[in-house]
């Protein structure tokens, strides 16, 4: 039995489902058609604990990594989008501000985020710096005692709305993993402007964008964790993203499931139910099978996270293997509803062009086989 089978977990999961078909499922396919995010949604899932469960209770969080695994695979069974930019506030920006800031810090900026009242981001990629992280080419310098940051980040989820920015930076002349440094910068900041929305296929409620930095001035307290364990700090993130991420694959994919079961239960082609065609359900049982061993390892994986547990090697099958499963089940999803699949009108459409960002996001499937085989032949 995995951990969140429990009671306890069985009724957060009950409880986030009938408010994300309440509050989130009637404006899905609208936010998505508008590419707006539901901020009053976001709001009042935080004023009933869904909004960064994992992070710690003097703060306003609950200290549960499995809450936050929970919520995680309930919003993306609803709404990706939505959970896209939630995941990039309250995973990314805010339990690395949790894990590496002083108290400070944490006083500061994690309260408003577990309150649904601000918004949080996390800037690593740059237009020539995607999978290769070290040869991002954005930098810091001390200038008396501050410091001077200049560079232009992309791809980055919540830039366009965000209030808060964790930008990884580099010492000029620094090389690999050294000189690295995350500062925390604020929408405001002299010199730190973020650009219009992008056009996108899937994930279309979540924006995302640019983030351009011309010496942004910021001092000391900005900085953070210690200065030149920037990129230490930020492969240890990218696993606690990793570890999650699939958790997004597997809430599309029970979509997906629950949507072609149904349909298939209601179609009628040649006097008889679609469902009753043995390749109909030879699609549904593949389908169902891939869809319990993902969601098994990953709450397996989450549970070696919360140990302390090195997960690099498990991160990167976990994802590798939910994105693939999750495309599949989008295509055959599509393919049992036929024509209907293929239009607007029905959910499998948008979850068909939400999944193929799982396979690039956090790290492509070509990385994860790279980390992989790394791992295995060290």
């Amino acid at each position: 039995m995995i951990l969140t089978d429990k009671e306890e977990y069985k009724r957060l999961r009950d409880e986030v489902r009938r408010f994300n078909l309440r509050e989130l499922a009637p404006r899905a396919a609208q936010c998505d058609e508008q590419e707006a995010f539901p901020l009053d949604v976001l709001k009042r899932a935080a004023d009933l604990g869904y909004v960064g469960p994992h992070l710690p209770e003097q703060y306003g969080g609950m200290s549960d990594y499995y809450a936050k695994a929970v919520v995680y695979e309930e919003n993306c069974r609803v709404s990706f989008g939505y959970n896209l930019s939630l995941n990039a506030s309250d995973l990314l920006f805010a339990n690395n501000v949790a894990r590496h800031g002083n108290e400070e810090q944490k006083q500061r900026y994690l309260p408003g985020i577990i309150k649904g009242t601000k918004l949080g981001c996390w800037a690593l990629t740059e237009p020539d710096a995607g999978s290769d992280a070290l040869s991002i080419t954005t930098t810091w310098k001390k200038d008396g005692s501050m410091y001077l940051i200049n560079g232009r980040k992309t791809f980055i989820t919540n830039a366009p709305i965000a209030d808060y920015f964790i930008v990884i930076a580099r010492k000029p002349g620094s090389i690999k993993a050294e000189g690295g440094c995350a500062f925390i910068l604020e929408r405001g900041m002299q010199g730190l402007s973020t650009g219009t929305p992008f056009k996108k296929l899937g994930g279309r409620c979540s924006p995302t964008g640019e983030i351009v930095l011309e010496d942004v001035r910021v001092s000391e307290d900005q900085l953070l964790g210690k200065e030149g364990s920037g990129f230490k700090d930020m492969f240890a993130s990218l696993d606690v993203e990793r570890a999650y991420t699939p958790l997004s694959s597997i809430g599309i994919a029970q979509a997906c499931l629950d949507e072609a079961a149904a349909y298939a239960k209601q179609r009628k082609q040649f006097g008889s139910a679609i469902a009753e065609f043995q390749l109909i359900q030879e699609k549904l049982a593949v389908m169902a099978s891939k869809l319990e061993v993902a969601r098994h390892y990953v709450y397996h994986l989450i549970e070696l996270m919360v140990q302390g547990k090195r997960i690099t090697r498990e991160a990167a099958i976990a994802k590798l293997f939910a994105s693939d499963m999750v495309n599949r089940a989008a295509r055959e999803a599509i393919q049992i509803m036929g024509g209907y699949g293929y239009m607007r009108e029905y959910n499998v459409e948008r979850y068909f062009r939400d999944a193929k960002l799982l396979e690039i996001g956090a790290g492509t499937s070509e990385i994860q086989k790279l980390i992989i085989a790394r791992e295995l032949l060290k």
